[in-house]
């Protein structure tokens, strides 16, 4: 048998077993994209929520308002042409599917914040911190919140979206990794291949089995307005 026999056929075997893994890394490479525009995307609405949530004593539901009405761009159809159509499909899409699939959380002020500086308001029937003159009000530390007056008045919120993975094998990929048995990161529960398959996993993992990946962002402002409790 010559040597061109022998190799005959060499290349097929080379292709079946380099193209899957090229694919794969060429997939990944796309969706890595999407997920940092989503990142993005996600950091101007968290912060369009703060500034919103500055001027609204902090109130978390005028806050997570602003914050879906900032996802819209993830569900827009940009094949539609009619602007007001398209916002309005988006916007109804957010706020009825994306809503379940983010959280928003107001980190500061806290609740030692407001016990410390919380001032009561006999007409609303709610506690408040001061949010005038700050630059004459004391800087001493509250015992509780070891904040002074000023960073009491530091708006802080945190946003976990679950962004949908479109990139064909993906999602499927990462929740294996991320919630199968002993593979598992173990920051993000860890189940066995069964509870996986039957989606009887940590609710930590909820985002992977749904076929979308938890992105976090935070946002930091200066409260325009009293923060109410």
């Amino acid at each position: 048998m010559t040597v061109a026999k022998r190799q005959r056929g060499a290349t097929l075997m080379e292709f079946a077993i380099v193209f899957p893994i090229a694919a794969l890394l060429v997939l990944a490479l796309i969706q890595a994209g999407f997920i940092y525009m989503a990142k993005l995307t996600l950091n101007h609405a968290t912060f369009m929520a703060a500034r919103v949530g500055a001027t609204h004593n902090a109130d978390v539901g005028t806050m997570r308002t602003a914050l879906l009405r900032g996802l819209i761009p993830f569900k827009q159809n940009n094949f539609e042409t009619n602007d007001s159509a398209r916002l309005a499909v988006a916007l109804g899409k957010v706020t009825t599917v994306e809503a379940l699939a983010t959280t928003l959380e107001r980190l500061n002020p806290s609740p030692q914040s407001f016990a410390d500086f919380g001032v009561k308001d006999p007409k609303v029937k709610s506690t408040y911190i001061p949010n005038d003159n700050l630059e004459w009000r004391s800087n001493a530390l509250g015992t509780q919140s070891q904040q002074n007056l000023r960073d009491a008045n530091l708006l802080k919120i945190r946003v976990v979206y679950g962004y949908e993975l479109k990139v064909p094998l993906m999602a499927g990929i990462i929740k294996r990794v991320m919630c199968s048995g002993e593979s598992a990161v173990e920051a993000w529960g860890d189940v066995s291949i069964l509870q996986s398959v039957y989606k009887l996993a940590d609710k930590r993992c909820a985002y992977y089995l749904l076929g979308r990946l938890p992105i976090e962002s935070t946002a930091i402002v200066e409260m325009q307005s009293p923060a109410y409790q």
